[in-house]
């Protein structure tokens, strides 16, 4: 190979691989004892009301009642089955933009976590609609713990 085809490859290969994007969703180590039917918001300290109205939304569309906010730092409450958490991290680049989201989900009763998520930009970023990562991180944060939770019988 020459070595203008081996710039190539190499600058293909950066490209490609430079602006991925990584998502990861885990499950805690507890198993879910009940299904998630309420949630609250505990917000963490710069949490935005942009961001926040993200949440509620992605929450919302996933058949959620949606209870009052909680004081920050919040793990349990016996106002909802479960209390959700985020951080997330925005830079600067000719305009705003998302650079990572964490969303937290704990158990209401025992304040054990049950699931997190995680989102993060490439090096190479896009500007990714906020609502829109968020709302796909929620939705496979809710499939798998929705997967892992015992059916209930009546």
């Amino acid at each position: 190979m020459n070595k203008t085809a081996i710039l190539y490859i190499a600058l293909a290969s950066f490209l490609l691989f430079g602006c991925a994007t990584k998502k990861d969703v885990m499950l805690a180590k507890a198993t879910p004892t009940h299904q998630v039917r309420t949630i609250a918001q505990a917000p963490q300290d710069g949490n935005s009301s942009d961001m926040n109205t993200n949440l509620q939304s992605a929450l919302s569309k996933e058949g959620l009642t949606i209870k009052t906010l909680l004081p920050a730092g919040t793990r349990k409450s016996a106002e909802a089955d479960a209390i959700v958490s985020y951080s997330d991290v925005w830079r600067w680049d000719l305009v705003m933009y998302l650079k990572s989201v964490s969303i937290q989900l704990f158990d209401a009763q025992s304040g054990d976590l049950l699931i997190s998520g995680n989102w993060s930009d490439s090096a190479l970023h896009g500007f990714h609609d906020s609502k829109e990562v968020v709302q796909n991180l929620v939705s496979e944060m809710f499939d798998k713990l929705r997967n892992a939770t015992p059916k209930e019988t009546n």
